[in-house]
């Protein structure tokens, strides 16, 4: 398992720089285990930038309390240009560097192969400092009939309903793979579309500066598609109750598919219940339970490798300057959330994704972001557009459950209520 440090420090002159290569590569002082080194350095010339990284280094740092503003970015230039006398640049062509412009204007790229030069690199590129949020949700639910786990993958149906027969062949065998929004999963796509519209409007009414100079291509203002009805990308999983639940965006060519959303693969284990995987395979399950993180569902995948076919997401996602909608699945989304809250990825089997809800996460200042929550739809009630009609009651499938990691399927906690179908 491969372990990265992010040593933050100024590091500004040869010297130091030497002496941290010598730290990490030291046959004495690391023998056997030689760790790479790569030095990051940003340069920035662009006054526009420099002036509104002092106003917000002063507005936020106690160094300038009791001072105006503008006293304060005069006293912080006077140690900038201190600081200056004694900088010396990376310029040591036998080192692996990575030189960033202007907030990534400009990258230079030296001695960087492999894993670096595929994820790092690109995303030093992505990251910005723009103030767009990020919005994640699940699919809507499907037909009140099919009852499917967390992860939206179906694990029972309701073959007496009497509404199954209402509907043709096609529309009743794609409803019974779950590949169908019902009623609810209907009426929360159309709020979903009311939801994004609304916050895309004020986003549009917050940076109308940027539309002035939409076409300068700089990192400070980017390139906004205004053009768009709204300016929000759409990305979805391949799922097709995913995509029908942006249907709205499908419309004006705003949706894009990447099955790099597409939830955990179970692999053998796809569609069995977490007592049916315990009775087939004890010694997997003891290995599950032991460290669900790394545990790799035998022909399918762990967390560990739903992380790394994230990484392209990931950049996509951060290198957009206009708001971006993300609409997946409970296991995709928790390693997202956990992204997003700088949290342990080890954990994120844990994070709870509900139903009919909106995760909206803001660039904070000085780094990080400011998640809020919007239920677009109450999840025990049924649609406001159409009531749901049922041929039996449902009501011990409630999705409503306490966070669990997605093989924990929560009908597996209902088994004993009256009623219970005993094969699945």
């Amino acid at each position: 398992r491969d372990r990265i440090a992010i040593f933050d420090a100024t590091n500004s002159t040869v010297k130091r720089r030497q002496w941290i290569l010598e730290e990490c590569t030291s046959p004495e002082k690391r023998p056997g285990k030689p760790t790479g080194v790569v030095f990051v350095e940003s340069i920035c010339d662009d006054e526009a930038l420099l002036e509104e990284n002092f106003r917000f280094k002063v507005q936020n740092s106690p160094d300038f309390e009791g001072m105006t503003e503008d006293e304060a970015v005069v006293d912080l230039r006077k140690r900038v240009k201190k600081y200056e006398e004694q900088y010396e640049t990376v310029d040591d062509d036998s080192l692996s560097y990575i030189k960033v412009f202007n907030l990534s204007t400009k990258v230079m790229v030296n001695h960087c192969y492999g894993r670096m030069s595929k994820i790092i690199v690109p995303a030093i590129m992505a990251w910005n400092i723009g103030v767009r949020p990020i919005f994640m949700c699940r699919p809507g639910k499907t037909h009140s009939s099919v009852c499917t786990d967390e992860d939206d993958y179906v694990s029972y149906v309701n073959e007496s309903d009497p509404s199954l027969a209402d509907m043709s062949v096609h529309t009743r065998k794609k409803s019974m793979k779950g590949d169908m929004l019902g009623m609810d999963g209907l009426a929360f796509s159309l709020k979903l579309r009311d939801f994004i519209q609304k916050e895309s409007a004020e986003f549009i009414s917050r940076r109308t500066d940027i539309s002035k100079s939409r076409n300068t291509g700089t990192s400070l203002t980017g390139i906004t598609p205004w053009e768009r009805p709204f300016p929000t990308t759409v990305l979805t999983s391949t799922m097709p109750r995913a995509v029908q639940t942006c249907r709205w965006a499908k419309e004006h060519d705003l949706v894009e598919q990447f099955s790099n959303l597409n939830p955990l693969d179970k692999g053998d284990f796809n569609g069995l219940e977490l007592d049916q995987i315990q009775d087939i395979d004890p010694d997997w399950y003891a290995a599950l339970e032991q460290d669900p993180f790394h545990t790799r569902f035998p022909g399918g995948e762990s967390y560990a490798d739903l992380i790394h076919r994230l990484e392209s997401i990931i950049i996509d996602v951060e290198q957009q300057v206009a708001p971006v909608l993300i609409v997946s699945h409970v296991s995709v989304l928790q390693l997202l959330i956990a992204y997003c809250r700088n949290s342990p990825v080890e954990k994120a089997m844990s994070i709870e994704v509900p139903m009919h809800t909106v995760l909206k996460f803001t660039p904070s200042r000085g780094g990080g972001w400011t998640e809020t929550r919007h239920q677009l739809l109450e999840n025990n009630s049924p649609s406001p557009l159409a009531p749901v009609t049922s041929g039996s009651d449902l009501s011990y499938l409630s999705l409503e459950t306490p966070p669990t990691p997605i093989w924990n399927d929560p009908i597996l906690r209902k088994r004993q209520s009256p009623g219970f179908p005993k094969e699945i």
